[in-house]
């Protein structure tokens, strides 16, 4: 399916909590996201068996309290989706409930068109209607679209995140 408006307009779509019946198409997607993810650093070279091991995670949040997994859909076919978890932290935090948006992908021919905005959007508002008081997430710092992205959203950097590679 091709998009139906100029790339930079705004695309109408619908986003929708995910069902079991989106789980196919969204580890298509991920599949996408993985890839280029691979792309910039082998730390994120899927495993043989992401197929599975994706749609097992996804499943296994469908329905849960503490996440969310959303989906954006052009008549009826997924073009994007994202998923955001909830968490409590010790009660040695005075903020202890925290939002972590862990993926967030629009098809590419679908990309700058607003979709992932109101993606975001929807895990913010499920957030905030949960007493959410503070989101986080990572970000390849060599993907600068997505660090672009994020900013534009208003996400700030507050911490690094280091590795070291020992093979």
């Amino acid at each position: 399916m091709s998009p139906r408006r100029a790339p930079g307009a705004q695309l109408d779509c619908e986003i929708r909590p995910a069902t079991v019946r989106d789980l196919s198409e969204i580890v298509d997607v991920w599949g996408e996201l993985a890839l280029h993810h691979a792309s910039l650093d082998r730390a994120f070279a899927p495993s043989r068996r992401w197929r599975e091991e994706y749609r097992q995670f996804i499943s296994g949040l469908v329905g849960r309290d503490d996440a969310l997994a959303v989906v954006a859909t052009v008549g009826g076919h997924l073009i994007g989706f994202a998923v955001g978890r909830i968490s409590l932290l010790p009660a040695f935090f005075e903020h202890r409930r925290r939002g972590y948006v862990h993926d967030v992908v629009t098809r590419e021919a679908y990309r700058r068109r607003g979709v992932g905005r109101r993606l975001v959007n929807s895990l913010l508002e499920w957030m905030d209607e949960a007493g959410v008081s503070s989101v986080e997430l990572t970000v390849a710092v060599n993907n600068p679209e997505a660090v672009a992205f994020w900013s534009r959203l208003g996400f700030v950097a507050y911490m690094q995140h280091f590795k070291r590679d020992t093979g």
